[in-house]
């Protein structure tokens, strides 16, 4: 969407890739080579980012992580690597010089104005009808029609290419749905991942998190809370 709105933007999981293997011990909590950048940090509740992981590590990277319920528990892609990488940069959003947090959640529910706000942070000003042809381009039925035509795979190669063309779950524009994990998990996993949560205090937490840090939403008002 950015790229489309004409934003020159560097893009890093900061370490977390499933990829690279690394449990949250071996990705580094000082954040500081980024502190005079301005940081746009994307954050999705664990639940879903982890069952979208497991079909990440399983369906495209090709690596071996058990079936979804040993995925989720895992030190390499499970919940608690998620939740305690989103406190890390929690923690250390104070120490930026310019960051603002923005959940996933919101730019689902009106992407206009997630599209706006990160503008306004971003200090740049997008006309209506721009934001409007991106919501509507990139839509998540619109992202996943240009994964299957090839478009996307063009434009950034095969990190936007479905794995298998006849496996929707190995596509990287999958579902994206909100309280997705509810789909693929059982009352266990489910409850595993609520105590990890609950035990790290992770919605408190993010909580204050954005409302030192969150974006703002508001007409009048730019950049963060």
């Amino acid at each position: 969407m950015l790229d489309d709105l004409g934003v020159d933007a560097a893009y890093t999981h900061d370490g977390s890739d499933h990829k690279d293997l690394r449990d949250i011990a071996q990705i580094s909590p000082d954040k500081s080579r980024y502190k005079r950048q301005r940081i746009l940090f994307l954050t999705r509740d664990p639940r879903d980012t982890a069952v979208s992981g497991y079909f990440q590590v399983n369906k495209r990277h090709g690596l071996e992580a058990g079936p979804m319920g040993d995925c989720i528990r895992s030190p390499k892609h499970g919940v608690e690597k998620i939740a305690l990488f989103n406190l890390q940069w929690f923690a250390a959003a104070s120490h930026m010089r310019k960051i603002a947090l923005l959940r996933y959640e919101d730019v689902q529910r009106d992407t206009n104005d997630a599209l706006r706000s990160i503008g306004k942070f971003l200090g740049k000003s997008f006309e209506e009808s721009q934001l409007a042809d991106v919501a509507v381009s990139r839509s998540f039925k619109r992202m996943q029609q240009s994964e299957i035509s090839g478009e996307l795979g063009a434009r950034y190669g095969g990190r936007l290419q479905p794995r298998n063309p006849d496996d929707p779950e190995s596509f990287k524009v999958r579902k994206g749905k909100v309280g997705g994990y509810l789909d693929y998990l059982g009352a266990d996993d489910i409850a595993f991942c609520d105590n990890v949560l609950a035990r790290l205090d992770y919605w408190k937490r993010l909580d204050e998190a954005f409302q030192r840090h969150g974006i703002s939403y508001a007409d009048d008002r730019a950049g963060v809370n």
